[in-house]
């Protein structure tokens, strides 16, 4: 609140306006004026008062009609506002209840009695907003821990999965790069930051279950047979059964994409078949994601794709084995997905 606060005076009869002027000019109020509804609106629109004093009777818009208006304005929702009318009707103090207001005095008032009540809501203001403040700072504060528990959270996961991906014979940055990649799938798609940063930090363990699959199937090198291959697929189904059943975001996300990231968008992927939206978009993100940096990138026994080849496989596997409109994403927003791969080269 300002100091001294500041008091708008709303009334057509300037008689009153100015006693009422005068009288709390007397406890070092900064008085605005306004002889009009119109006048109080625009006054409030160039600068918001600590309280208001709205009479009733009034041409044009009467006090109601201003309450209403007045409420209805997101900054003014705090802002006490004391009717000051001779209307002495129980229904008249209800309908001003009911538009917003905050107090009633009936004219002919009292000196002191304007100044008890103006000072008391004022006090009540002043309380309310230091509250709101202490709420925003502790809000702030949860905001801040639940932040860094989300990051420590993600750091070991990312820890995790490097050691599985160690395992599998994997590039270093490989995760980090996936990592990336899904966090700007998902601010194009339309995330929020908190969501995407799920997104990101949970995207690492997408390969966990690996960890359940024999070296002789991991290592090989050369095709797998079908009884080899059917056990490489049961790694989403290792991998869920290794994170599921967490009542922590971060790790039942990961657990959700440990379980879908092999599946695709016409159905045809593994281990359940789902298509479409049944997908969650935090699977069909990281699908996409892993396949980008498994072609962009070196592995040992082969060499990257030309980025024009990369980029034409996804437009040819767009509805079939990925998400339309995370095709449409990368190939709008193809400089940024490079300039990560760029940043997180392999260390060789």
């Amino acid at each position: 609140m300002k100091n001294p606060p500041d008091v708008l005076i709303v009334d057509d009869t300037l008689a009153n306006l100015k006693t009422l002027a005068t009288i709390l000019k007397e406890e070092n109020y900064k008085i605005h004026p306004a002889t009009s509804g119109k006048l109080a609106l625009d006054s409030i629109n160039h600068s918001l008062p600590d309280l208001i004093l709205l009479d009733i009777r009034m041409p044009d818009m009467d006090g109601y009609e201003v309450c209403k208006i007045i409420r209805n304005m997101p900054s003014c929702n705090s802002i006490p506002i004391i009717f000051i009318s001779a209307l002495d009707d129980v229904s008249d103090k209800v309908k001003a209840f009911s538009m917003g207001g905050n107090d009633y005095i009936i004219k002919p008032f009292r000196e002191e009695e304007v100044k008890a009540r103006v000072a008391t809501h004022l006090k009540i203001k002043c309380y309310q907003d230091k509250m709101e403040d202490l709420v925003a700072a502790a809000l702030n504060e949860i905001n801040a821990l639940n932040h860094e528990i989300i990051e420590t959270q993600g750091e070991l996961l990312f820890r995790l999965s490097e050691v599985c991906e160690s395992r599998s014979r994997e590039t270093g940055s490989h995760v980090k790069r996936v990592s990336e990649f899904s966090y700007l799938f998902a601010k194009h798609y339309g995330c929020s930051n908190e969501e995407a940063e799920l997104i990101k930090y949970a995207s690492p363990m997408h390969d966990i279950g690996k960890i359940g699959i024999p070296d002789s199937i991991l290592h090989k090198a050369g095709k797998l047979d079908p009884e080899e291959w059917r056990i490489m697929q049961s790694h989403p189904v290792l991998g869920y059964e290794i994170l599921h059943g967490s009542p922590r975001p971060l790790i039942a996300l990961a657990a959700q994409i440990a379980y879908e990231h092999h599946e695709k968008w016409d159905g045809a992927g593994y281990p359940r078949q789902i298509s479409g939206n049944e997908i969650s978009l935090a699977g069909r993100i990281v699908a996409c994601a892993d396949v980008l940096d498994a072609l962009s990138c070196a592995r040992c026994y082969k060499p990257a794709w030309e980025i024009d080849m990369v980029m034409t496989y996804f437009r040819e596997e767009s509805g079939k084995h990925f998400d339309p409109s995370l095709v449409e994403i990368l190939l709008s927003q193809q400089k940024e997905f490079l300039n990560i791969i760029d940043l997180y080269q392999d260390k060789l």
